[in-house]
């Protein structure tokens, strides 16, 4: 459903905590932590930010990327 929306041109904000979900679903993050914009990029750019990793994603998630890029 929001992607249909999307594609009508209609700009959708979605404020969410699953990371996961996200990166697939949307076009560019703004990642606040704690009330403060910490980064904003591709879903490319997101999941490598160290800021990013550390508020939100953790040593799991970096052992995974690292896994799926080489």
């Amino acid at each position: 459903m929001i992607r249909q929306v999307q594609r009508k041109g209609v700009t959708v904000l979605i404020i969410e905590h699953t990371m996961q979900a996200m990166v697939q679903l949307v076009d560019r993050f703004s990642v606040l932590d704690h009330g403060r914009l910490i980064a904003e990029g591709t879903p490319a750019e997101i999941v490598r930010d160290p800021r990013v990793i550390e508020a939100y994603l953790g040593k799991k998630w970096v052992d995974r990327v690292a896994v799926t890029a080489s």
